[in-house]
């Protein structure tokens, strides 16, 4: 059987949509750690929030951040890294995509056009108001290095000609959970496939994907991955997954229905969940 590597999104898959707690799956991912199957997060926080939530979490694994932007190793990784994963701030990076102030610097110059609210203009006090994080998580949310979050503020079809005049300049849009963001020319799906490269070549063999989301922005690694199990959230319908009839769609919410879910595949792989206590 092929090595299995779980890569899971985080607002609204691993953690709760409202609450941000990653409780009911902690005997899971405590499971799957170990037994030795990394578990990747892909997400489109910032580099210091992964940090801080891995360091709270008890893991130290690669992840990859802002929507397939970056892959980011330990610097003490025994992964075999290709060159182009090159040393940055005590870490080590392959980056997916451009510098946030090229970004932006592309992006304003639409606003014109369109009416929106990016991170970058918001105080402390709004991100807390609008992402319902402390100070402390807001503070390490704003330190963005390769996207842009919006606010959109004006009409679906103004959003969908935003898209457009973005590709034109190279930028993506993407849908998260509560933002609209904008990154270079790359996706979670990208992301994945590079760092999957790199697991198999460690490990030697094939490698299994297990891919969990819940948000338009998580559609390209879901399509990418070989198992794809969609996470169901509270605000917002399940989004669509081009030709992938086999996706999963867990019947509970966040962090219990990725519990449920990698813990189904988990027990294929002869991991046992139960001695590590249950979903709660």
């Amino acid at each position: 059987m092929a090595r299995l590597v779980i890569f899971t999104d985080l607002d609204g898959t691993l953690l709760d949509h409202f609450s941000y707690s990653c409780a009911a799956a902690r005997p899971v991912w405590e499971a799957a750690q170990a037994a030795g199957v990394p578990c990747v997060f892909n997400t489109s926080k910032t580099r210091a929030e992964v940090l801080q939530l891995q360091a709270a979490m008890g893991l130290e694994q690669p992840f990859i951040v802002e929507n397939g932007a970056a892959v980011w190793f330990p610097d003490n990784t025994t992964l075999p890294l290709p060159p182009d994963a090159r040393a940055h701030d005590g870490m080590r990076c392959k980056v997916m995509s451009i510098a946030r102030a090229d970004i932006l610097e592309r992006l304003y110059g639409l606003r014109s056009r369109y009416v929106f609210r990016g991170l970058s203009e918001m105080g402390l006090e709004e991100i807390v108001e609008r992402t319902g994080l402390g100070r402390k998580e807001a503070r390490l949310a704003s330190q963005r290095e390769f996207s842009e979050p919006l606010v959109w503020l004006d009409t679906e079809d103004a959003l969908k000609k935003c898209a457009l005049d973005l590709d034109a300049l190279n930028l993506r849009l993407v849908r998260g959970g509560r933002f609209v963001h904008v990154i270079g020319a790359c996706d979670k799906g990208q992301a994945m496939s590079w760092l999957l490269a790199v697991y198999q070549n460690a490990f030697g063999g094939a490698v299994t994907s297990l891919a969990l989301g819940d948000s338009d922005n998580d559609v390209d690694m879901l399509a990418a991955a070989d198992i794809p199990i969609l996470v169901r959230s509270p605000v917002h319908a399940p989004p669509v997954i081009p030709n992938r009839p086999d996706v999963c769609i867990t019947s509970s919410y966040g962090p219990e229905g990725w519990a449920n879910a990698v813990s189904s595949v988990l027990s294929k792989y002869g991991v046992d969940i139960a001695s590590q206590g249950k979903p709660e």
